[in-house]
């Protein structure tokens, strides 16, 4: 009786290893997500799998990626980094996101790497590629292993927004100007309305040297909520962006309003340039 009680036991364990076996890795990775995550989970679109068993980090993490795609609030996004980390320190991808608003190189690198290391025990493929990705781009500096970690992740979820922008940066950092515009304008087509997308296909247009038609697309970006307060660099590429549009006035006003944002921007190096060369033009034209 025991033995058949044993091989029953057996037949069983090898029939549900052979179901999971034949299941894709995305399946492999939706029922992971039924499993742990809230049953009203709102992914705002971005849809990309949560390695937690904590309910409640799988809607902060889609909340901070939707506070970064769509401007939000800094000390939103801050407060709710640290309660993913409260709440699952051993999260990789909630280390990753800690990062954002850190400006200082040394201690950003040392955390992607802290995200790095976390993501070998990773259960989700996707999530050990991302932060492999995400490590390959911003600290190797190794931008095609970016890419094919990148494009592994958009191959598992074509749907998602946050892996073909991701991929888009990967493009762009390797110079890869039309790939990366691609990329971008992908992401506003499977999420119309998205201003982090219309910046950046703004960004490739200025690479490309194409100044007005990248000041059309950051104009699209900010009457769909870029909110240059709530992002420096969105803010510094927007004073170089009038300066290539040869708007030298504005410049003058627009570094002087946004010096009032805080600290890193009344610091910022960026600014400063951008005001001392437009100035330098106003004087030039004045002169004549």
């Amino acid at each position: 009786m025991f033995k058949l009680k044993k091989l029953i036991s057996l037949i069983i364990l090898i029939s549900v290893t052979l179901v999971n076996s034949q299941k894709s890795e995305r399946e492999k990775e939706d029922d992971f997500v039924k499993k742990y995550a809230p049953k009203n989970l709102d992914t705002h679109g971005f849809i990309l799998p949560v390695d937690s068993t904590v309910p409640e980090v799988h809607q902060l993490f889609n909340d901070l990626e939707k506070n970064f795609y769509f401007y939000g609030d800094k000390k939103e996004f801050e407060r709710k980094a640290a309660r993913i980390i409260e709440l699952d320190p051993e999260y990789p991808s909630g280390i990753l996101m800690s990062s954002f608003y850190v400006f200082d190189s040394k201690k950003y690198k040392e955390k992607v790497t802290k995200a790095y290391e976390l993501s070998k025990k990773s259960r989700l493929k996707s999530e050990r590629d991302i932060i492999q990705a995400e490590y390959s781009l911003l600290v190797e500096e190794d931008y095609k292993k970016a890419q094919e970690y990148f494009q592994k992740v958009v191959d598992l979820y074509p749907d998602s927004v946050a892996a073909i922008w991701s991929l888009g940066m990967a493009y762009y950092y390797n110079e890869e100007l039309d790939k990366a515009l691609e990329c971008y304008k992908k992401s506003i087509e499977l999420l119309p309305g998205l201003p982090k997308g219309y910046e950046f296909v703004s960004v490739m247009y200025y690479q490309k040297k194409q100044y007005q038609k990248a000041l059309e697309y950051l104009d699209i970006a900010e009457k769909n909520g870029a909110n240059d307060k709530n992002d420096i660099y969105f803010s510094e590429y927007k004073g170089f962006l009038f300066y290539k549009n040869k708007m030298y006035e504005k410049v003058i006003n627009y570094v002087n309003k946004v010096s009032f944002y805080g600290k890193n921007f009344k610091n910022s190096k960026q600014f400063k340039k951008v005001y001392n060369l437009s100035k330098l033009k106003l004087d030039s034209i004045n002169k004549l």
